[in-house]
């Protein structure tokens, strides 16, 4: 399973795009199947999706598998990832951000002409201090205290999330150390003191899952806020600081691309005073292609998206019988050179013309998944990176 991702391209490349992997598992290529498969036929999350709770009556966005509790849940988090619920946002974003560059410049000031930055661990903070001052009422200050004790709990939970998710018996044996339970003190810590609060009632996430709550306490009850905030905590963070390391180490590797990029920064922004928000970086479209093309090549999401078929469905030609998991390879999707020329080099300008006599097909290309089930913080993550 965790290497996955290295397998999957040469069994593709070995036996074409439909491979079967198990006795009811089959893994997929090729844009129609992967349309079909989360996007039109829009097929069920696998049952092992519900091993991943920490309550297994308590569904998350990503864990719950049924449709009309699915669409609820959704329904009610959707506004806090509105656009125009996002650019009220944006203060807070450009205040983390501004100490970003400040611990920036002086760890850079602090050296003797060089200096090595871990940047990976760095963005790590800052999308996690953009995260905790957007969503949950303050920053949690990890760029300027450089504490990582924070980032170890959510890697600790994804790890064990994902271990117990594969092997779930382990967590009934004594000895096996289970998930830390530091992690649900702060998230309980930080809806008690919101609850404490007195006066007008802050305009954020957090508060969003309270009145929620309050509004629909069966359906979403005080577990679900928990659950929702842990899940936003890990996932909001780690996978946007990831896709941005990830922009940044292909443009260093590409220096003709970078110098491209950083002119047009300096044509649209001539000083640092300049007000950068994200309906103006929108009209850059040298920046919208580098980040366009990094999730294309070095993508954060590079395993299969895993479906099963309730009735029998039609994939790549092939008749697929009700109840066999299906997964749908956006990765290899993205990489696929019939679809797009030279699929492994970081090329941002074939999205701003035809590259090689090709143009971009969009629906070939899914970063955030699609159908229902598309990234319901596609929108945060992309104010994030901008």
């Amino acid at each position: 399973m965790g290497n996955s991702m290295n397998v999957a391209p040469k069994l593709f490349q070995k036996y074409g795009d439909t491979v079967r992997v198990g006795p009811r598992d089959i893994i997929f290529n090729g844009k129609s199947a992967i349309q079909k498969i989360i996007v039109e036929d829009d097929l069920l999350k696998t049952p092992d999706m519900e091993l991943v709770r920490d309550d297994i009556n308590v569904a998350s966005l990503i864990s719950e598998r049924d449709r009309t509790a699915y669409k609820q849940l959704r329904r009610l988090l959707s506004p806090g990832f509105s656009i125009s619920y996002l650019k009220g946002l944006e203060p807070l974003m450009r205040d983390c951000v501004k100490e970003f560059e400040e611990v920036l410049d002086l760890k850079c000031s602090d050296s003797n002409g060089s200096t090595t930055i871990d940047i990976c661990g760095m963005l790590s903070f800052l999308t996690s201090d953009v995260m905790s001052a957007t969503s949950f009422g303050g920053s949690f200050g990890l760029v300027k205290s450089n504490d990582s004790h924070l980032k170890d709990l959510f890697i600790n939970r994804m790890q064990k999330t994902a271990i117990f998710g594969q092997l779930p018996f382990l967590q009934y044996i004594p000895f096996f150390p289970g998930f830390d339970p530091a992690l649900d003190i702060l998230v309980n810590d930080i809806i008690a003191k919101r609850r404490a609060e007195n006066g007008s009632k802050k305009r954020d996430l957090l508060q969003i899952f309270l009145d929620a709550n309050q509004e629909n306490p069966l359906s979403f009850t005080e577990a679900h806020i928990v659950e929702e905030m842990r899940l936003f905590m890990i996932a909001g963070s780690d996978t946007t600081s990831m896709q941005a390391t990830f922009a940044i180490l292909l443009l260093l590797n590409n220096e003709a691309k970078l110098k491209l990029l950083v002119e047009e920064l300096y044509k649209a922004f001539p000083s640092r005073s300049d007000a950068i928000t994200f309906a103006n970086t929108q009209e850059l479209e040298y920046l919208n292609a580098v980040i366009n093309e990094a999730m294309r090549v070095m993508p954060i999401v590079t395993s299969g998206l895993p479906r099963v078929t309730s009735d029998a469905v039609v994939l790549n030609d092939y008749e697929i019988p009700p109840g066999t998991i299906v997964g749908a390879w956006i990765s290899q999707l993205h990489k696929d050179p019939r679809i797009w020329p030279d699929a492994e080099s970081f090329i941002p300008e074939r999205w701003l013309h035809a590259y090689k006599g090709v143009e971009v097909d969009r629906k070939a290309f899914i970063p955030f998944s699609g159908g229902s089930r598309n990234c319901i913080g596609q929108q945060y993550v992309l104010h994030l990176f901008y």
